[in-house]
């Protein structure tokens, strides 16, 4: 049968792609529409392959091969139950993805929930604090159902976020609810207030931890994140951590005053046992737009980037993730639909994020701006929002020529930087505008 922590993915409207997901071993195979059906029958009804070959009207020996192959990647265990099996998928009319010019999938692959927007710091650069006087939190019981109906939705990963997520004031319970989800869990958090018990509760609850460590100095660290002592705190969560053997990651904003010391950055990381970092550029979007001068140039990022792939090479213990740096990477579909004249990015297409008051956006760089509010948890399904005709501007509505300085570029067809729409729309509020490093 399958094992417990697989999804399976079956979306023929969009490119015929089918797919099977783990989400503790981080692992996605791509099927064929025969291979689906076989692990689809597999799931409805544990059997053997000549059985199920003989149900599914398939070449016994081809299931048989598929099916050892699955068995030696982990997703199907053979002879014995793995654990609980995974509920079929709803079914979905057909004609909800007819209201749109361009494909996307019928519910993202990844969801950002903001569980609350409380902190016990003030980040120079945080995205989530547009609105400084908001203390919105989401009630025990609306995270319950956004993660029910997540899961039900096939979702790949979720990534628990705030504000400081720990602040919660029941965040005990989240995590021990979080522990019987069948997805990825990821929390994002500065690593303050990290103490045994909370590690205890990651741990047992199957979520991965990324801290944020901005410096190898605490004084720089600190400054960034507006409050003296953070560092210290930081680095003590991180030997936790290691200590405890709980895998973790590294997320670290490269500003002006930081961007010389990502080697020793990158040394400390690994010395607490981080298995990943990584280097993330800053975005002129919350309180970033008051703190501009922290931002390196375009060019200083550039140069980074040559030495970051140096010590990608160099470092071995430790994961140096370089894609997130610098560019928000076109989906493949993206780049193809592009050569049909549509300016298309994963929002509205394999991702959004729900804020601590509710409401749906595209991705984490519209939080907090009403324009882009998709509906709210608290009123409809995240499945009807979803399929919401209020997603028309990332699902076909935008066009090349409608890029006012793009359309006539002369390195369109190489360039990776036009199909966001929204960090043109952060840096300068205009939705057609280039990306900031041309305008």
């Amino acid at each position: 049968m399958l094992s417990s922590s697989v999804i399976l993915r079956s979306e023929p409207q969009y490119y015929e792609t089918y797919a099977v997901f783990d989400y503790r071993k981080v692992s996605t195979e791509f099927l064929t529409e025969e291979e689906y059906r076989v692990l689809e029958g597999l799931n409805r009804q544990p059997s053997f392959s000549d059985e199920l070959a003989e149900e599914l009207h398939v070449d016994h020996g081809k299931c048989d091969r598929f099916l050892k192959r699955m068995v030696g990647l982990g997703y199907v265990g053979q002879g014995e139950i793995l654990g609980e099996v995974p509920s079929p998928r709803a079914d979905i009319d057909p004609g909800l993805f007819k209201r749109f010019p361009i494909p996307f999938l019928s519910a993202p692959m990844s969801v950002d929930v903001f569980v609350t927007s409380r902190c016990n710091l003030r980040c120079a650069h945080c995205f989530a604090s547009s609105n400084e006087g908001n203390t919105g939190e989401l009630a025990y019981e609306d995270l319950e159902s956004i993660f029910n109906q997540l899961e039900s939705m096939g979702i790949f990963e979720v990534r628990v976020n705030g504000g400081e997520p720990l602040l919660h004031h029941e965040i005990d319970k989240i995590l021990a609810f979080l522990r019987k989800k069948r997805f990825r869990k990821v929390i994002l958090t500065n690593g303050t207030l990290l103490d045994g018990r909370i590690v205890k509760l990651l741990k047992e609850s199957g979520t991965i931890p990324t801290i944020s460590l901005d410096d190898s100095q605490g004084k720089s660290h600190d400054s960034f994140r507006g409050v003296e002592g953070a560092f210290d705190k930081t680095i003590k969560a991180m030997r936790l951590l290691r200590d405890c053997g709980v895998e973790y990651g590294i997320n670290c904003c490269i500003n002006r005053i930081n961007m010389v010391r990502y080697e020793e950055i990158i040394t400390l990381a690994e010395k607490c046992g981080a298995s990943r970092i990584a280097f993330l550029d800053l975005k002129p979007t919350g309180r970033m737009k008051n703190n501009l001068s922290l931002v390196p140039s375009y060019r200083g990022y550039e140069g980074l980037l040559a030495g970051l792939l140096v010590a990608k090479a160099k470092h071995r213990k430790i994961d140096v993730a370089l894609d997130v740096f610098l560019h928000c990477y076109p989906l493949r579909e993206s780049i193809f639909e592009a050569k049909k004249g549509f300016v298309s990015c994963s929002a509205g297409k394999t991702r959004l994020s729900i804020d601590s008051d509710g409401f749906v956006y595209p991705c984490n760089m519209a939080i907090s701006d009403p324009q882009w509010r998709m509906g709210n948890v608290k009123n409809d399904s995240i499945s009807d929002i979803w399929f919401s005709s209020k997603w028309d501007f990332f699902r076909g509505k935008v066009k090349v020529q409608d890029l006012e300085k793009c359309r006539s570029c002369r390195k369109l067809n190489k360039c990776e930087d036009f199909y966001c729409r929204l960090l043109p729309y952060a840096a300068s509020g205009n939705l057609f505008g280039p990306h900031p490093k041309c305008s």
